[in-house]
């Protein structure tokens, strides 16, 4: 129980943790841009103080820590993947657009407040930045998603890991637990109909109530029975035991009703598995039932 505490209860959240991992490339990046940009300022007769710098360059960071979370979830759903990889590859690229534009704009304000002492920078002084800075920011922010979702990877496997190994003991899992306003609640696993991914949370779904843990589907997969669950979908896992029909689509997938009503897709690549562990438990029962 401690083990499933720890999955489902993660220190720090994720949210602090891509906020840091953003904090930290920021930082960097100004660190090895601003020295040459400090020089040449200095050089054309401008008076720097330090405490201004420093103060600039610490929120300027923080700014850029603030889109780490929404270059990640951007990346979850647009993925440069599958028959859609084009379509989001566009959506990628407004996304990363609008960003730097975005942050931009909002250091110019900042900067208007903090030390022009005027509520609103000047249209030139928003045309200068554009015209110096939005290119190099694309660049930044490109770089600092790919940096986000690696470390955020590392992370979650090294997370996975002692799940994993501490599974061979404690598998099938029968129960988990999690936070409902505030109050801590045990989720039977043999009232979920359904899950599926969230972001980084796994939904379980009972009846007309969902439940969120934080863990990745293919950890979680190990830990059930596979008598019980079936993965349906690289998203998606369903109980076995609750499903109505399967209706096969002239693409290749299929399309899966529960008896709760509720209609799944699945993939084809899981599509042949899965019929054949439904026809496993049609045959069980029918065994059971001539005894």
């Amino acid at each position: 129980m401690d083990a499933t505490r720890a999955m489902i209860h993660p220190v720090p959240p994720p949210w602090l943790r891509q906020g840091a991992y953003g904090f930290i490339y920021w930082l960097a990046f100004l660190l090895v841009l601003e020295p040459g940009n400090l020089m040449r300022a200095s050089e054309m007769g401008a008076h720097l103080v330090l405490s201004h710098e420093t103060a600039r360059m610490l929120g300027a960071a923080l700014i850029g820590a603030m889109t780490t979370p929404a270059m990640l979830l951007l990346g979850d759903r647009f993925p440069i993947s599958g028959q859609h990889r084009l379509r989001n590859l566009l959506f990628h690229g407004l996304g990363v657009a609008g960003f730097a534009l975005g942050l931009i704009l909002l250091s110019c304000v900042l900067a208007a407040w903090a030390f022009s002492h005027t509520w609103l920078p000047t249209l030139g002084e928003i045309y200068w930045q554009v015209a110096d800075n939005w290119l190099l920011l694309v660049y930044a922010l490109i770089g600092q998603a790919a940096v986000a979702r690696l470390l955020s990877r590392v992370r979650t496997t090294d997370d996975d890991a002692p799940s994993t190994l501490a599974s061979t003991a404690a598998r099938p899992l029968s129960h988990v637990t999690t936070k409902v306003r505030g109050r801590q609640v045990q989720v039977a696993l043999d009232q979920v109909d359904w899950l599926e991914t969230q972001g980084n949370y796994l939904a379980l779904h009972v009846g007309d109530a969902t439940y969120l843990i934080r863990q990745t589907i293919t950890a979680f997969e190990v830990r059930l029975d596979p008598r019980q669950f079936a993965r349906v979908h690289r998203r998606a896992m369903v109980c076995l035991h609750g499903i109505q029909d399967l209706k096969p689509l002239t693409n290749g997938d299929a399309e899966l009703r529960l008896r709760t009503g509720q209609v799944v897709r699945v993939s084809r690549s899981y599509r042949k598995q899965l019929a054949a562990s439904i026809e496993q438990i049609k045959v069980i029962a029918d065994s059971s039932r001539s005894f």
